[in-house]
């Protein structure tokens, strides 16, 4: 494995704890993951009135991988790298 194409990968990737924290306490989830128009909309209307913000504690997790599945794209990884790191 390219140790610079990890390197900047590891820069570049979504911190899932992180943005776990951001959203239980700041219901911030779209911004960090390069979807800032969205998550204005998830703002405007109070998360969907609670339904959106109950809907994204499912699916969060999964937007976090395929977030960093489309970093490590970006940067170069392989399908066969991309696996070791997790991220299928």
């Amino acid at each position: 494995m390219d140790n610079n194409k990890l390197m900047l990968y590891e820069t570049r990737k979504a911190k899932s704890g992180t943005i776990w924290l951001l959203f239980i306490f700041l219901g911030w989830s779209y911004g960090s993951l390069d979807n800032i128009g969205l998550q204005i909309l998830y703002y405007l209307t109070l998360g969907g009135l609670g339904i959106w913000a109950l809907v994204r504690l499912f699916t969060l997790s999964g937007a976090i991988k395929e977030y960093n599945r489309k970093i490590a794209a970006q940067v170069g990884l392989d399908n066969q790298e991309m696996s070791s790191l997790g991220l299928f």
